[in-house]
């Protein structure tokens, strides 16, 4: 590949690192059930790390408590020069346990001298690989903002088995992320109705639910004689 824009250069290689995750970072995985306090940054923390969220770099990742949209937390990317890679990121994974046709990601972000752009991401994976993805790449917030709220949505794909999700900062600067909703047509998502699995020959066969139905016999003396010696040959 030549290409004489190396913005054009960083923006693919960030594209296509993201979209190889959680193979770059670890991608937390957390059940339906336990997101709420997770998804507006008010868990327990760990130290400064956030608590149930996975992602990396880990230095330029920490729980910030001077700066907030919401409650006591807010989760804090910061990157400069020297931070590895061209990205930091935040992120979840959860299995797709649950049934609807479209699913969004809400947050307030806020950034401050970012470089490159900050934004919520989602990505749904199927066994064949990824089948949908969005990172707000043409559309995330650059340079220096005050709390918005953004939001982001894909529909829920049939084959998809696996879904993650968070926020990333590109480039030099700090991004703050909030207030963070998950909703599945509308309904938050640990509401969401759980997959109806379809039914297989073992669910609808009753036929010895009580009992094998077979009685026992008692065998005469010389049938056991034949049977014992049948055993020894």
């Amino acid at each position: 590949m030549h290409t004489r824009n190396p913005r054009a250069v960083v923006r693919l290689l960030c594209r296509l690192s993201i979209a190889l995750l959680p193979l770059f970072c670890r991608a937390q995985p957390v059940k339906r059930a336990a997101l709420e306090p997770i998804l507006s940054f008010e868990a327990e923390h760990k130290g400064n790390s956030l608590g149930g969220w996975g992602g990396g770099p880990p230095v330029t990742i920490s729980v910030d408590d001077k700066v907030f949209h919401g409650g006591k937390w807010a989760a804090r990317l910061e990157r400069n020069a020297s931070s590895e890679g061209t990205y930091s990121i935040i992120s979840i994974s959860l299995p797709i346990d649950f049934s609807g046709t479209s699913i969004e990601l809400r947050g307030f972000l806020k950034t401050e001298d970012v470089s490159g752009f900050a934004g919520l991401w989602m990505r749904e994976d199927a066994e064949s690989g990824v089948v949908a993805f969005d990172n707000m790449e043409k559309r995330g917030p650059r340079n220096t903002t005050s709390w918005t709220e953004y939001s982001i949505t894909l529909p829920l794909k049939p084959e998809a088995k696996q879904f993650h999700f968070g926020v990333l900062t590109v480039g030099t600067g700090t991004a703050w992320a909030d207030d963070l909703k998950l909703l599945v047509d509308g309904k938050l998502i640990w509401r969401a109705p759980a997959v109806v699995k379809p039914k297989t020959i073992q669910d609808t066969d009753h036929e010895f639910d009580g009992g094998s139905n077979v009685t026992a016999t008692e065998f005469p003396k010389t049938q056991i004689g034949n049977l014992a010696l049948l055993a020894k040959v």
